[in-house]
Protein backbone atom coordinates (compact mmCIF):
# COMPACT_ATOMS: atom_id res chain seq x y z
CA UNK A 1 0.00 0.00 0.00
CA UNK A 2 1.29 3.47 -0.88
CA UNK A 3 2.92 5.31 2.01
CA UNK A 4 3.26 9.01 2.59
CA UNK A 5 6.79 9.73 3.79
CA UNK A 6 5.92 13.12 5.25
CA UNK A 7 3.15 11.60 7.34
CA UNK A 8 5.36 8.74 8.51
CA UNK A 9 7.99 11.20 9.78
CA UNK A 10 5.73 12.90 12.30
CA UNK A 11 3.78 9.74 13.11
CA UNK A 12 7.08 8.15 14.09
CA UNK A 13 7.90 11.29 16.08
CA UNK A 14 4.63 10.87 17.98
CA UNK A 15 5.37 7.21 18.70
CA UNK A 16 8.88 8.14 19.86
CA UNK A 17 7.45 10.79 22.18
CA UNK A 18 4.99 8.24 23.59
CA UNK A 19 7.88 5.89 24.37
CA UNK A 20 9.94 8.68 25.93
CA UNK A 21 7.13 9.73 28.26
CA UNK A 22 5.46 6.38 29.06
CA UNK A 23 7.81 3.59 28.01
CA UNK A 24 5.23 2.23 25.55
CA UNK A 25 6.75 0.97 22.29
CA UNK A 26 4.94 1.80 19.06
CA UNK A 27 5.34 0.53 15.50
CA UNK A 28 3.65 1.61 12.28
CA UNK A 29 1.78 -1.29 10.67
CA UNK A 30 0.42 0.55 7.66
CA UNK A 31 -0.30 4.10 6.57
CA UNK A 32 -1.84 5.68 3.52
CA UNK A 33 -3.25 9.04 2.48
CA UNK A 34 -7.05 9.24 2.43
CA UNK A 35 -8.61 10.60 -0.75
CA UNK A 36 -10.60 13.80 -0.95
CA UNK A 37 -13.77 11.78 -1.21
CA UNK A 38 -13.02 10.00 2.06
CA UNK A 39 -12.32 13.21 3.97
CA UNK A 40 -14.84 15.47 5.63
CA UNK A 41 -16.27 18.07 3.28
CA UNK A 42 -13.90 21.02 2.96
CA UNK A 43 -11.18 19.39 5.10
CA UNK A 44 -7.69 18.43 4.05
CA UNK A 45 -7.32 14.68 3.61
CA UNK A 46 -6.13 12.83 6.70
CA UNK A 47 -4.17 9.59 6.66
CA UNK A 48 -5.56 6.18 7.61
CA UNK A 49 -3.19 3.88 9.43
CA UNK A 50 -2.71 1.04 11.85
CA UNK A 51 -0.09 0.91 14.59
CA UNK A 52 0.97 -1.61 17.18
CA UNK A 53 1.59 -0.61 20.80
CA UNK A 54 3.42 -2.77 23.34
CA UNK A 55 4.26 -2.37 27.02
CA UNK A 56 5.65 -5.44 28.73
CA UNK A 57 3.34 -8.36 28.03
CA UNK A 58 0.48 -6.09 26.92
CA UNK A 59 0.11 -5.33 23.22
CA UNK A 60 -2.59 -3.79 21.06
CA UNK A 61 -3.09 -3.12 17.39
CA UNK A 62 -5.04 0.07 16.77
CA UNK A 63 -6.83 1.59 13.82
CA UNK A 64 -5.52 5.12 13.42
CA UNK A 65 -6.43 8.40 11.77
CA UNK A 66 -3.40 10.67 11.28
CA UNK A 67 -4.21 14.36 11.09
CA UNK A 68 -1.41 16.91 11.16
CA UNK A 69 -3.48 19.83 12.52
CA UNK A 70 -6.33 19.54 15.03
CA UNK A 71 -7.43 22.97 16.21
CA UNK A 72 -11.09 22.80 17.23
CA UNK A 73 -13.74 20.60 18.78
CA UNK A 74 -15.20 20.24 15.29
CA UNK A 75 -11.93 18.64 14.13
CA UNK A 76 -12.15 16.14 16.98
CA UNK A 77 -15.74 15.33 16.07
CA UNK A 78 -14.74 14.55 12.48
CA UNK A 79 -11.94 12.22 13.59
CA UNK A 80 -14.19 10.56 16.16
CA UNK A 81 -16.81 9.91 13.48
CA UNK A 82 -14.17 8.40 11.19
CA UNK A 83 -12.93 6.05 13.88
CA UNK A 84 -16.43 5.05 14.92
CA UNK A 85 -17.49 4.20 11.34
CA UNK A 86 -17.90 0.44 10.76
CA UNK A 87 -15.80 -1.46 8.26
CA UNK A 88 -16.95 -0.70 4.73
CA UNK A 89 -18.92 2.44 5.55
CA UNK A 90 -19.34 4.48 2.37
CA UNK A 91 -18.40 7.88 3.77
CA UNK A 92 -15.91 9.08 6.33
CA UNK A 93 -14.64 5.63 7.30
CA UNK A 94 -10.88 5.15 7.62
CA UNK A 95 -9.92 2.83 4.80
CA UNK A 96 -7.47 -0.03 4.90
CA UNK A 97 -8.17 -1.01 8.53
CA UNK A 98 -7.12 -4.60 9.14
CA UNK A 99 -9.87 -7.20 9.14
CA UNK A 100 -11.60 -7.61 12.49
CA UNK A 101 -10.72 -4.14 13.83
CA UNK A 102 -13.78 -2.13 14.83
CA UNK A 103 -12.86 1.38 16.01
CA UNK A 104 -14.68 2.78 19.01
CA UNK A 105 -14.98 1.67 22.60
CA UNK A 106 -12.03 0.93 24.86
CA UNK A 107 -10.83 -2.55 23.95
CA UNK A 108 -7.75 -3.94 22.27
CA UNK A 109 -8.89 -2.74 18.86
CA UNK A 110 -10.03 0.80 19.75
CA UNK A 111 -9.25 3.70 17.41
CA UNK A 112 -6.46 6.25 17.84
CA UNK A 113 -5.82 9.81 16.65
CA UNK A 114 -2.22 10.75 15.89
CA UNK A 115 -1.48 14.44 15.43
CA UNK A 116 1.38 16.89 15.81
CA UNK A 117 0.02 18.69 18.89
CA UNK A 118 -3.13 18.91 20.99
CA UNK A 119 -3.69 21.78 23.42
CA UNK A 120 -4.49 20.86 27.04
CA UNK A 121 -8.13 21.84 26.53
CA UNK A 122 -8.50 19.61 23.47
CA UNK A 123 -6.68 16.79 25.27
CA UNK A 124 -9.22 16.94 28.10
CA UNK A 125 -12.02 16.97 25.55
CA UNK A 126 -10.58 13.83 23.91
CA UNK A 127 -10.71 12.07 27.25
CA UNK A 128 -14.31 13.17 27.77
CA UNK A 129 -15.21 11.90 24.29
CA UNK A 130 -13.37 8.62 24.72
CA UNK A 131 -11.11 9.51 21.79
CA UNK A 132 -7.63 8.05 22.27
CA UNK A 133 -4.73 10.12 20.90
CA UNK A 134 -0.99 10.69 20.91
CA UNK A 135 0.99 13.68 19.62
CA UNK A 136 4.59 14.61 18.88
CA UNK A 137 4.92 16.54 22.17
CA UNK A 138 4.28 13.41 24.24
CA UNK A 139 0.70 14.22 25.17
CA UNK A 140 -1.47 11.10 25.09
CA UNK A 141 -4.71 9.49 26.13
CA UNK A 142 -4.94 5.70 25.95
CA UNK A 143 -7.61 3.58 27.59
CA UNK A 144 -7.05 0.03 26.39
CA UNK A 145 -6.94 -3.14 28.45
CA UNK A 146 -3.85 -2.99 30.67
CA UNK A 147 -2.72 0.28 29.08
CA UNK A 148 -4.15 3.48 30.58
CA UNK A 149 -2.32 6.75 29.94
CA UNK A 150 -3.32 10.41 30.20
CA UNK A 151 -0.65 13.06 29.64
CA UNK A 152 -1.35 16.68 28.70
CA UNK A 153 0.49 19.99 28.89
CA UNK A 154 3.68 18.86 27.17
CA UNK A 155 5.24 21.59 25.01
CA UNK A 156 5.11 20.99 21.24
CA UNK A 157 8.46 20.60 19.44
CA UNK A 158 9.27 23.81 17.59
CA UNK A 159 10.36 21.97 14.45
CA UNK A 160 6.85 20.61 13.94
CA UNK A 161 4.55 23.18 15.52
CA UNK A 162 5.18 26.91 15.48
CA UNK A 163 4.64 28.36 18.98
CA UNK A 164 1.56 30.58 18.94
CA UNK A 165 1.85 34.33 19.30
CA UNK A 166 0.54 36.08 22.34
CA UNK A 167 -3.13 36.47 21.58
CA UNK A 168 -3.26 40.14 22.59
CA UNK A 169 0.04 41.12 21.00
CA UNK A 170 -1.26 43.61 18.40
CA UNK A 171 -3.78 46.48 18.39
CA UNK A 172 -6.50 44.57 16.53
CA UNK A 173 -6.40 41.63 18.92
CA UNK A 174 -6.34 44.05 21.86
CA UNK A 175 -9.54 45.69 20.61
CA UNK A 176 -11.32 42.41 20.01
CA UNK A 177 -10.32 40.74 23.28
CA UNK A 178 -11.39 43.87 25.16
CA UNK A 179 -14.81 43.75 23.51
CA UNK A 180 -15.21 40.06 24.39
CA UNK A 181 -14.17 40.56 28.01
CA UNK A 182 -16.48 43.55 28.35
CA UNK A 183 -19.48 41.90 26.71
CA UNK A 184 -19.28 38.10 27.11
CA UNK A 185 -22.37 37.49 24.95
CA UNK A 186 -20.38 38.81 21.98
CA UNK A 187 -18.36 35.57 21.98
CA UNK A 188 -21.30 33.81 20.29
CA UNK A 189 -21.88 36.54 17.67
CA UNK A 190 -20.99 36.34 14.00
CA UNK A 191 -17.55 37.39 12.81
CA UNK A 192 -19.12 40.44 11.21
CA UNK A 193 -20.78 41.55 14.45
CA UNK A 194 -17.59 40.99 16.42
CA UNK A 195 -15.56 43.00 13.90
CA UNK A 196 -18.07 45.86 13.97
CA UNK A 197 -18.25 46.16 17.76
CA UNK A 198 -14.49 45.72 18.13
CA UNK A 199 -13.62 48.25 15.43
CA UNK A 200 -11.35 45.87 13.52
CA UNK A 201 -11.19 44.32 10.06
CA UNK A 202 -13.38 41.29 9.45
CA UNK A 203 -10.36 39.17 8.56
CA UNK A 204 -8.74 39.82 11.94
CA UNK A 205 -11.49 38.04 13.88
CA UNK A 206 -10.55 34.57 12.68
CA UNK A 207 -6.88 35.21 13.39
CA UNK A 208 -7.63 36.09 17.01
CA UNK A 209 -9.86 33.04 17.46
CA UNK A 210 -7.20 30.81 15.89
CA UNK A 211 -4.62 32.20 18.29
CA UNK A 212 -6.86 31.53 21.27
CA UNK A 213 -7.64 28.01 20.07
CA UNK A 214 -3.96 27.23 19.47
CA UNK A 215 -3.25 28.05 23.10
CA UNK A 216 -6.13 26.00 24.40
CA UNK A 217 -8.00 29.11 25.58
CA UNK A 218 -10.94 28.67 23.19
CA UNK A 219 -13.14 25.67 22.47
CA UNK A 220 -15.44 25.68 19.46
CA UNK A 221 -18.25 23.17 18.99
CA UNK A 222 -19.98 23.16 15.62
CA UNK A 223 -23.76 23.47 15.72
CA UNK A 224 -26.16 22.08 13.11
CA UNK A 225 -29.49 23.58 12.09
CA UNK A 226 -32.52 21.33 12.72
CA UNK A 227 -34.30 20.10 9.61
CA UNK A 228 -37.88 18.97 9.18
CA UNK A 229 -38.69 15.87 11.18
CA UNK A 230 -36.12 16.74 13.86
CA UNK A 231 -33.08 15.73 11.80
CA UNK A 232 -30.02 17.90 11.51
CA UNK A 233 -28.52 19.12 8.29
CA UNK A 234 -24.95 20.52 8.50
CA UNK A 235 -25.49 22.38 5.23
CA UNK A 236 -28.58 24.17 6.57
CA UNK A 237 -26.95 26.32 9.23
CA UNK A 238 -28.71 29.60 9.87
CA UNK A 239 -27.13 32.24 7.67
CA UNK A 240 -25.71 35.21 9.53
CA UNK A 241 -25.38 33.45 12.91
CA UNK A 242 -22.33 31.83 14.45
CA UNK A 243 -21.85 28.27 13.20
CA UNK A 244 -19.97 27.26 16.33
CA UNK A 245 -20.61 27.45 20.04
CA UNK A 246 -17.55 29.07 21.56
CA UNK A 247 -16.24 28.87 25.11
CA UNK A 248 -13.26 30.60 26.71
CA UNK A 249 -11.40 28.14 28.90
CA UNK A 250 -9.05 30.64 30.58
CA UNK A 251 -10.77 34.06 30.76
CA UNK A 252 -8.73 35.10 33.81
CA UNK A 253 -5.45 34.46 32.04
CA UNK A 254 -6.72 36.25 28.96
CA UNK A 255 -7.63 39.27 31.10
CA UNK A 256 -4.20 39.26 32.74
CA UNK A 257 -2.47 39.19 29.37
CA UNK A 258 -4.69 41.96 27.99
CA UNK A 259 -4.02 44.18 31.00
CA UNK A 260 -0.26 43.58 30.73
CA UNK A 261 -0.16 44.48 27.03
CA UNK A 262 -2.62 47.39 26.96
CA UNK A 263 -0.24 50.14 28.23
CA UNK A 264 2.37 49.45 25.55
CA UNK A 265 0.42 48.14 22.55
CA UNK A 266 -2.93 49.91 22.30
CA UNK A 267 -2.95 52.84 24.72
CA UNK A 268 -0.16 54.82 22.99
CA UNK A 269 -2.23 54.74 19.77
CA UNK A 270 -5.24 56.47 21.33
CA UNK A 271 -4.01 60.02 20.58
CA UNK A 272 -3.53 61.01 24.23
CA UNK A 273 -3.80 64.70 25.05
CA UNK A 274 -2.72 66.27 28.34
CA UNK A 275 -4.28 69.20 30.17
CA UNK A 276 -4.22 70.96 33.52
CA UNK A 277 -7.03 72.74 35.36
CA UNK A 278 -6.83 75.78 37.63
CA UNK A 279 -8.67 73.88 40.39
CA UNK A 280 -7.49 70.43 41.43
CA UNK A 281 -11.03 69.32 42.24
CA UNK A 282 -12.53 70.46 38.94
CA UNK A 283 -13.55 66.87 38.12
CA UNK A 284 -16.15 66.87 40.90
CA UNK A 285 -18.22 69.33 38.87
CA UNK A 286 -18.30 66.98 35.87
CA UNK A 287 -20.68 64.08 36.59
CA UNK A 288 -20.58 60.99 34.36
CA UNK A 289 -23.96 61.87 32.82
CA UNK A 290 -22.56 65.14 31.47
CA UNK A 291 -19.59 63.31 29.97
CA UNK A 292 -21.91 60.79 28.34
CA UNK A 293 -23.63 63.67 26.55
CA UNK A 294 -20.26 64.36 24.89
CA UNK A 295 -19.81 60.69 23.87
CA UNK A 296 -17.14 60.40 26.55
CA UNK A 297 -16.62 58.60 29.83
CA UNK A 298 -14.49 58.65 32.94
CA UNK A 299 -11.75 56.07 33.36
CA UNK A 300 -9.23 55.08 36.07
CA UNK A 301 -9.67 56.57 39.56
CA UNK A 302 -12.73 58.75 38.90
CA UNK A 303 -14.58 55.81 37.36
CA UNK A 304 -13.61 53.55 40.26
CA UNK A 305 -15.06 56.07 42.70
CA UNK A 306 -18.26 56.37 40.69
CA UNK A 307 -18.61 52.58 40.53
CA UNK A 308 -18.33 52.36 44.30
CA UNK A 309 -15.17 50.29 44.16
CA UNK A 310 -13.47 52.77 46.52
CA UNK A 311 -14.28 55.74 48.71
CA UNK A 312 -10.84 57.10 49.61
CA UNK A 313 -9.14 57.78 46.27
CA UNK A 314 -9.62 61.54 46.35
CA UNK A 315 -5.91 62.23 46.81
CA UNK A 316 -4.96 59.99 43.89
CA UNK A 317 -7.76 61.35 41.71
CA UNK A 318 -6.34 64.85 42.04
CA UNK A 319 -3.06 63.53 40.63
CA UNK A 320 -4.68 61.98 37.55
CA UNK A 321 -8.01 62.19 35.74
CA UNK A 322 -8.61 60.07 32.65
CA UNK A 323 -11.30 60.60 30.03
CA UNK A 324 -12.05 58.44 26.99
CA UNK A 325 -13.95 60.08 24.14
CA UNK A 326 -15.32 58.70 20.87
CA UNK A 327 -12.92 59.70 18.03
CA UNK A 328 -15.61 61.55 16.06
CA UNK A 329 -16.16 63.89 19.02
CA UNK A 330 -12.55 64.40 20.10
CA UNK A 331 -12.11 67.81 18.50
CA UNK A 332 -15.37 69.44 19.50
CA UNK A 333 -15.69 67.57 22.80
CA UNK A 334 -12.21 68.52 23.97
CA UNK A 335 -12.86 72.17 23.12
CA UNK A 336 -16.12 72.07 25.07
CA UNK A 337 -14.41 70.65 28.16
CA UNK A 338 -11.50 73.08 27.90
CA UNK A 339 -13.84 76.06 27.65
CA UNK A 340 -16.30 74.95 30.33
CA UNK A 341 -13.73 73.87 32.92
CA UNK A 342 -10.80 76.13 31.96
CA UNK A 343 -8.49 73.35 30.91
CA UNK A 344 -5.15 74.31 29.40
CA UNK A 345 -2.85 72.09 27.33
CA UNK A 346 0.13 70.90 29.38
CA UNK A 347 2.52 68.12 28.27
CA UNK A 348 2.64 66.48 31.69
CA UNK A 349 -0.71 67.65 33.01
CA UNK A 350 -2.81 65.42 35.30
CA UNK A 351 -5.77 65.38 32.90
CA UNK A 352 -5.53 62.90 30.04
CA UNK A 353 -8.07 62.66 27.23
CA UNK A 354 -7.80 59.65 24.91
CA UNK A 355 -9.78 58.21 22.03
CA UNK A 356 -12.30 55.56 22.98
CA UNK A 357 -11.42 52.42 21.01
CA UNK A 358 -14.69 50.49 21.37
CA UNK A 359 -18.23 50.73 20.06
CA UNK A 360 -20.60 52.35 22.61
CA UNK A 361 -22.88 49.31 22.22
CA UNK A 362 -20.61 47.26 24.50
CA UNK A 363 -21.02 49.74 27.37
CA UNK A 364 -23.34 49.03 30.28
CA UNK A 365 -26.39 51.33 29.93
CA UNK A 366 -26.70 51.28 33.73
CA UNK A 367 -23.36 53.11 33.99
CA UNK A 368 -23.48 56.00 31.49
CA UNK A 369 -20.36 58.09 31.34
CA UNK A 370 -18.14 55.39 32.87
CA UNK A 371 -15.60 53.31 30.96
CA UNK A 372 -16.09 49.52 30.88
CA UNK A 373 -14.79 47.97 34.13
CA UNK A 374 -12.05 46.01 32.32
CA UNK A 375 -10.52 49.28 31.11
CA UNK A 376 -10.85 50.93 34.52
CA UNK A 377 -9.10 47.92 36.01
CA UNK A 378 -6.28 48.08 33.44
CA UNK A 379 -5.62 51.78 34.08
CA UNK A 380 -5.56 51.24 37.85
CA UNK A 381 -3.13 48.33 37.48
CA UNK A 382 -0.85 50.34 35.19
CA UNK A 383 -0.54 53.16 37.74
CA UNK A 384 1.36 50.86 40.15
CA UNK A 385 0.02 52.94 43.06
CA UNK A 386 -0.49 50.58 46.04
CA UNK A 387 -3.96 51.93 46.83
CA UNK A 388 -4.96 51.73 43.17
CA UNK A 389 -3.86 48.10 43.08
CA UNK A 390 -6.07 47.36 46.08
CA UNK A 391 -9.05 49.01 44.41
CA UNK A 392 -8.29 47.15 41.17
CA UNK A 393 -8.44 43.86 43.08
CA UNK A 394 -11.81 44.84 44.56
CA UNK A 395 -13.09 45.71 41.09
CA UNK A 396 -11.89 42.39 39.68
CA UNK A 397 -13.48 40.40 42.48
CA UNK A 398 -16.77 42.22 41.94
CA UNK A 399 -18.20 43.37 38.63
CA UNK A 400 -15.38 41.91 36.51
CA UNK A 401 -15.74 38.51 38.16
CA UNK A 402 -19.44 38.56 37.31
CA UNK A 403 -18.51 39.03 33.63
CA UNK A 404 -15.76 36.39 33.59
CA UNK A 405 -18.09 33.84 35.14
CA UNK A 406 -20.34 34.16 32.08
CA UNK A 407 -17.72 32.44 29.94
Amino acid sequence: MEQNTGDIDWVEAALAALHRITGIHGRIRRIRRASRGESAEGAAPASAAAVGLRHGDVSHRLAVVCRRAVRTSADLSVVHAQLMAPQGAPQGAPQGIPHGMHPGGHSHDAGLLITTYLTPALAVQCREMGLQFIDTAGNAYLDAAGMFVFVCGQTPPGSLVRPPMRTTGNPSSQRMVFALLSRPALLQATYREIAHLSGIALGSVGAVFNGLAARGWLLETRTEAPAEGGETRPEARTEGRAEEKRRLTAPDRLLDEWVANFPTILRPRLQPRRFAASAADWWQALPPEDLAALDACWGSEVAALAMGAATDLAGLVEQRQTIYMQPARMGQGTQTLASRYRLKPQPNGPIEILEAFWDPAIEDPARPGLAPPVLVYADLMASLQPRNLEVAAELRNGVIRDALDQF
